[in-house]
């Protein structure tokens, strides 16, 4: 079934179109969604991640990712190892025309250092038209022959079998409705009615940054400014926008979105064409639920490192600290015999029995199901 766009979310008044998402902000889930946001991003400020041991490796694991799993969901092939690899050389290493996959990494590589010197918290012309029209034209570089700027054909978006789900609206209307979205965006940030009225502050009027987030990446899929490239513009321009929030933009380049979005694709597709049909909450709910698990997943790497450094200094030396090497280097969750010990320590059956009991004193393992088998839990 083909959809086409329909003026949803949009009113007009005295011949002005005006942006108005048909979303109440504080319905129950989406708040309480936002609450679990609200603490997990004020857990990671309170963890000091600028001067964490961790953060050079999760700030390159973010970028990475980011770079492999929203090229991915453009069909990318790249395995997220190549991406790795691109992205410790691709500065030094000049890429070809030829080179397409590589340069779709690339330009992200490119997008998101631009982001990331962004402000949007103290500078709104920080994330204005302008900006987003940039970080288009970064993401396609070299990979279009069209111009910079709102696009001037019509587009079309397909299923998997070639047929068209989504038909956007016309070129020539894009811009006013780009216009209207940009009004919203300004009011929902500051309250203010327009740049040239700063007396009056309508807080009623404000939007939750993350609400705000959601929304943009949902508005940027349902008009299709863009002759190409939509689709990773919409996810790098929500991830500035959601700098807003001024403790999330000290910790923007900490985590990646992006992965959650692809180990849910099919909720992600059919969230937003709900919301092109006029109904944006699956998709602003299932956006905070990536937005929390990207979050939760840092916190937990994080509480992780801490926790194993902790244990390592109550064990000192002996059997239970080479046991506990063993046990780090394994993700929560997984699943060990004690077999493992008694195949590779130099130990008595009882020396492994006692310190396996001393390690779930400590709470890094526990009892599994089947006799001799633990699981670890570390961070849990």
């Amino acid at each position: 079934m083909t959809y086409s766009f329909a003026y949803e979310h949009f009113n007009r008044l005295d011949g002005r179109l005006f942006f108005a998402p048909n979303l109440t902000p504080y319905d129950y889930e989406i708040q309480q969604l936002i609450l679990e946001a609200e603490r997990n991003i004020g857990a990671l400020a309170r963890l000091g991640l600028k001067s964490h041991p961790l953060k050079p490796t999760i700030l390159r694991n973010s970028i990475v990712k980011t770079a492999h799993f929203t090229t991915k969901i453009e069909q990318n092939k790249l395995e997220i190892k190549e991406v790795e690899q691109l992205y410790q050389n691709y500065k030094r290493n000049p890429l070809s025309i030829k080179q397409k996959a590589q340069l779709e990494v690339k330009n992200v590589f490119e997008t998101y250092e631009f982001i990331y010197s962004l402000n949007p918290y103290n500078e709104f012309t920080d994330m204005d038209e302008a900006v987003l029209k940039k970080i288009q034209s970064i993401l396609m570089n070299d990979l279009t022959g069209y111009p910079d700027g709102y696009r001037n054909i019509a587009v079309a978006l397909q299923d998997g079998d070639g047929n068209v789900s989504y038909q956007p609206p016309a070129f020539h209307e894009v811009p006013r409705l780009m216009q209207a979205y940009f009004a919203w965006l300004y009011t929902s940030v500051t309250g203010l009615t327009n740049p040239y009225e700063t007396e009056i502050v309508y807080h009623e009027k404000k939007v939750h940054p993350l609400i705000i987030s959601g929304i943009t990446h949902h508005l940027i899929g349902y008009i299709h400014p863009f002759p190409d490239g939509n689709g990773r513009t919409a996810r790098a321009y929500s991830t500035l926008v959601g700098f807003i929030h001024s403790d999330l933009a000290t910790i923007k380049d900490a985590f990646s979105v992006e992965e959650f979005f692809d180990k849910r694709i099919e909720d992600y597709y059919d969230t937003l064409m709900a919301a092109t049909q006029g109904d944006l909450k699956p998709f602003i709910v299932f956006y905070l639920e990536c937005m929390n698990a990207s979050l939760t997943k840092v916190l937990r790497e994080l509480q992780r490192y801490d926790r194993i450094k902790h244990v390592r200094e109550l064990l000192g030396r002996g059997h239970a600290k080479m046991m506990f090497e063993f046990i780090s280097r394994m993700e929560d969750g997984e699943i060990f015999h004690r077999q493992l010990f008694d195949d590779t320590l130099d130990a008595s059956t009882s020396s492994i029995a006692k310190n396996l009991s001393r390690l779930k004193d400590l709470g890094v393992i526990k009892q599994g199901l089947s006799r001799g088998e633990y699981i670890v839990c570390i961070a849990d």
